[in-house]
């Protein structure tokens, strides 16, 4: 294994154990039991990379074909249950700090996942497209969520709160853009998944939303 394939596979391994934490918080949140906790992690953290690598015809989706991934996902999400479990009086009383919690472990997932989802585009020959790539990017980075909102039974986080796709979308250009103008690549890794980290962290912090129709009787 090469140097660039071992860092892409330590940041990969990041971004499923970081997005695993977070799905599994909200998991435990909603009060499903642990069987619950393992799908719904699990999904949140590999759920997109399924859907990328069905539409580029990557099949079987690198989920079904590299476990490490999914033992990732599973040892995370069952060490996150046993731990709220043991702790459950003090996990429900510190709700607000398990939200910041999630939240950095979220925009950490978000970044990640989605400048790998813009490196396996760019590697699977799409670089010319750059619509297709930053599309990639931003299914991957969110599509797992989106899965687990639907499993849940809500409008998907990513549809209605805290700037989340446009942060993809930011994060999945920049490293577009750098790739093609010869940038170094791990300088073009850490940048883009900075800005996609920090323009989460800001919007969660400042509450910040996209525009949206209020009616006079609604808060």
């Amino acid at each position: 294994m090469s140097f660039e394939e071992i860092i892409h596979f330590v940041f990969e391994m990041v971004g499923t154990v970081a997005f695993a934490i977070s799905g599994a918080m909200i998991a435990i949140k909603k009060r499903v039991d642990i069987f619950g906790v393992i799908v719904l992690s699990s999904m949140t953290a590999l759920g997109g990379g399924i859907v990328r690598d069905i539409l580029i015809g990557h099949l079987p989706p690198t989920m079904f074909s590299d476990y490490r991934y999914v033992l990732a996902a599973v040892v995370t999400s069952v060490v996150v249950f046993i731990v709220a479990y043991i702790f459950r009086d003090l996990y429900r009383r510190s709700e607000s700090t398990v939200d910041a919690v999630n939240n950095i472990f979220d925009a950490l997932g978000l970044g990640i996942f989605t400048v790998m989802g813009a490196k396996v585009a760019i590697e699977s020959g799409f670089t010319v497209n750059g619509i297709l790539v930053v599309c990639l990017a931003v299914i991957t980075g969110v599509g797992g969520g989106i899965i687990r909102d639907i499993m849940l039974k809500e409008i998907p986080f990513v549809l209605k709160k805290r700037i989340y796709a446009v942060a993809s979308i930011l994060g999945g250009t920049a490293y577009h853009l750098m790739y093609v103008n010869n940038v170094n690549i791990r300088v073009a890794t850490v940048v883009a998944v900075l800005i996609v980290f920090t323009v989460r962290i800001i919007a969660t912090v400042f509450k910040l939303d996209l525009p949206k129709i209020k009616y006079p009787q609604e808060n």
